[in-house]
């Protein structure tokens, strides 16, 4: 590959992942001007209202149920069939009475006749209580990530890179998802941590080549040395995220509604987390690096410098 001088040209890296944070930044922030709240919090972290029908043609698919509901503006709801049974769920917004009565009689005359087996309301509060849960998952799985990258390092200015890494990608997604409105559910849990997991990979894999080259090319510069590193590791990260991306562009096109804003997360965690490994985890590496390294040269010169200082006293005395 050709030699690019990305470590020594890393101040257009950071202009770069300032620019993303920046754009995920301002799409959250102008969010409750245009009065919507930041994301879209889906009925997991609402709560809503779940009916489960049961069908007397078993046959019946999601597609039609939510063809149905179109109309009643709820396409987005969450509508699972069991196999088993045959019996179909709808998880949708908080409805009225008057509401779920419109619900029924659309879905009857679209779809065909089915019993009501239950009528579930889920409150705010239970809502409010698995996003917390959600929120303190992802705070842990970051506390985890720091740990690991530190003990498997032994340096703690790995895990720092890694980690500003991993906000940055967290970030974006928050940002991304605020922009296009896509549903913020129990997925999108599973969303998060995929970032911490791909982008903590992508982030390993480029370190462990500077870890290996550290050990071989003892003579290098640390910054030339990790821009040969990156680019030694960016052909395979490059050919994993694009195998990545065609897997979860299939789920995107084909999968449904219902899992559509799960991929868009997917793509946007194998997209960031490619980008920050090798546009702002390692040139943090090379600047943390360079700057302890001044300081203990700084620190070595100091010694040195004080019986100098005192010779020269003591000849000015004499």
């Amino acid at each position: 590959m050709k030699a690019w001088d990305l470590m020594g040209n890393r101040r257009w890296l950071y202009l770069l992942s300032a620019g993303i944070v920046l754009a995920s930044v301002v799409a959250m922030a102008i969010q409750p001007a245009l009065g919507r709240p930041v994301l879209n919090w889906g009925v997991d972290f609402t709560g809503g209202t779940l009916i489960t029908l049961r069908f007397q043609d078993r046959t019946v698919s999601t597609g039609q149920v939510r063809a149905a509901l179109q109309p009643l503006g709820l396409g987005e709801a969450i509508i699972q069939k069991v196999q088993e049974t045959g019996d179909v769920s709808i998880r949708t917004r908080h409805l009225e009475p008057e509401e779920r009565r419109r619900l029924e009689q659309a879905v009857r005359e679209r779809v065909g006749p089915f019993t009501v087996l239950s009528v579930d309301d889920v409150g705010p509060k239970i809502g409010r209580e698995l996003r917390n849960i959600a929120i303190l998952g992802v705070a842990v799985g970051l506390a985890l990530q720091v740990v690991y990258v530190s003990l498997r390092f032994r340096s703690v200015r790995f895990a720092l890179a890694a980690d500003v890494a991993l906000l940055h990608d967290l970030l974006l997604v928050l940002g991304v998802f605020a922009l296009t409105r896509a549903t913020v559910d129990s997925s999108f849990v599973a969303v998060l941590l995929t970032v911490v997991g791909y982008s903590i990979n992508d982030t390993i894999v480029v370190f462990d080549r500077v870890r290996e080259n550290l050990q071989l090319r003892t003579r290098e510069p640390f910054l030339q040395l990790v821009n040969r590193s990156v680019l030694e590791a960016l052909v395979r990260s490059i050919n994993t995220g694009l195998t990545t991306l065609l897997a979860i562009g299939s789920v995107y096109l084909f999968g449904g509604p219902t899992v559509r804003d799960f991929a868009l997360g997917l793509t946007v965690a194998v997209l960031t987390g490619g980008w920050s490994s090798v546009g702002l985890a390692s040139p943090l590496l090379v600047d943390m690096t360079l700057w302890a390294e001044r300081r203990a040269s700084q620190a070595a010169v100091k010694p040195t410098a004080q019986p100098a200082r005192a010779a020269a006293s003591r000849r000015g005395r004499a």
